[in-house]
């Protein structure tokens, strides 16, 4: 439940918003409120990450029209301005729903039996302040019965499980934890190009990767403390380390490397509040476009909030790479449903073996499908990576080969 602290003490959205209506009384004139209902949207897109979005979309009404939003306890938002019309507002309202667009509140057929409830509801306070008062208590004290009933839920023992299935060791946590937070991360920051191969040119470097390698840190920080070995332990970490990362880009001595770069970073790093502050400190002009990489197997295991990230991502004006996919995996993947601009292939050995049988003449079709400059051949670190990628038509390549190439005279 979302709450503020206000005067030292803490202070629900929804007091915070009856505080407002009612000062407004006698200075309604030009003030209009929409009310966006995400609480009629399965659960699966009520999630956090999706109200901070819904939230980060109306962000410029607080800028244009001094706005005030606020998240009621059902996870509806509201939007309390002054001077904008409608239709200034519905841009906003337009792109949330846009991002939920496959929740079947929209995307199920209409039904002559049943008129879905609208997705916004709109007040002119000039002429509906005592409705919208009303309304605005009515949340207030909803909120607070909500909030007795999880006390009293709490009391009685009910607990809700965290969901994650694993124990991870307290101590080791909290070093690894804390040796992330204090390490100088400036001197592990990592970067790879990507190259695009013309036939008789060096190498051309198109993308600069940064990244932090996660292994080289442990060893730093924490040796003898392989992380890779326990899954869990390792996707937590590298959630702690791309905050980290995030909070250090915006930093002026490195917005420079954000220029023509990707970010390796995971689906619920990009859904996270942190996320939200580093969009704000560097999303401008000078920046430029960015790419975001995201792994293949957050495709697979989350793809509703895969494909919520990837609208999100692409309405605030980023590239999206699928990245880490296995190459067996490439003729099984729609391009369409995917919807990325480029793909991330693992090379290994085995893709050249594979491609001298009939497996090649589908990796080949896959490549063309995809588009021979939408694939990037990654983790290349011998020839047979550029043979077997001319012979599929690849143009696009990454790993140490092509770096040792490009410093080659």
């Amino acid at each position: 439940m979302n709450e503020r602290v206000k005067d030292g003490r803490t202070t629900s959205d929804e007091e915070l918003l009856v505080d407002y209506a009612e000062r407004l009384e006698r200075h309604r004139t030009g003030r209009r409120a929409v009310q966006i209902h995400l609480s009629q949207l399965r659960p699966y897109n009520q999630r956090p990450h999706h109200v901070r979005v819904a939230k980060q979309i109306l962000e410029p009404l607080v800028q244009r029209f001094d706005a005030g939003v606020y998240q009621l306890w059902n996870n509806d938002v509201v939007a309390l301005t002054k001077g904008a019309s409608e239709d200034d507002i519905d841009i906003y309202v337009r792109h949330i729903k846009q991002m939920f667009k496959e929740d079947p509140l929209f995307s199920a057929p209409p039904s002559p039996s049943r008129r879905p409830p609208p997705f916004a509801s709109w007040y002119d306070i000039e002429v509906e302040w005592e409705g919208f008062i009303e309304l605005a208590r009515k949340h207030s004290d909803d909120r607070r019965k909500a909030n007795s009933q999880a006390a009293a839920a709490a009391k009685s023992g009910a607990a809700l499980e965290d969901g994650r299935g694993h124990m991870i060791s307290p101590a080791i946590l909290e070093k690894l934890e804390k040796a992330i937070i204090n390490a100088d991360l400036a001197n592990v920051l990592r970067r790879q190009q990507v190259f695009a191969i013309i036939p008789g040119a060096k190498p051309a470097p198109i993308l600069t990767e940064l990244f932090f390698s996660m292994p080289f840190l442990a060893q730093t920080v924490a040796p003898g403390y392989n992380v890779t070995a326990d899954k869990s332990l390792f996707q937590h970490l590298a959630r702690v380390l791309d905050a980290r990362m995030l909070a250090l880009m915006p930093q002026q001595e490195y917005q420079p490397m954000l220029k023509n770069a990707s970010l390796n970073l995971s689906l619920g790093t990009v859904l996270s509040p942190e996320f939200l502050d580093f969009d704000r400190a560097t999303n401008n002009k000078e920046r430029g476009p960015l790419a975001i990489e995201l792994p293949a197997t957050d495709y697979f295991s989350e793809p509703e909030d895969f494909v919520f990230a990837r609208d999100f991502l692409r309405e605030r004006g980023y590239k999206i790479i699928l990245d880490q996919v296995k190459y067996q995996l490439l003729p099984m993947l729609d391009r369409d449903q995917l919807n990325v601009d480029l793909i991330k292939v693992i090379w290994s050995p085995a893709l050249y073996d594979d491609c001298t049988t009939t497996q090649g003449e589908n990796m080949q079709k896959a490549v063309e499908r995809f588009g021979r400059d939408r694939i990037i051949l990654c983790r290349v670190d011998s020839e047979q990576g550029l043979e077997i990628g001319s012979k599929l038509g690849i143009s696009l390549y990454q790993g140490r080969l092509l770096d040792a190439m490009s410093q080659a005279k």
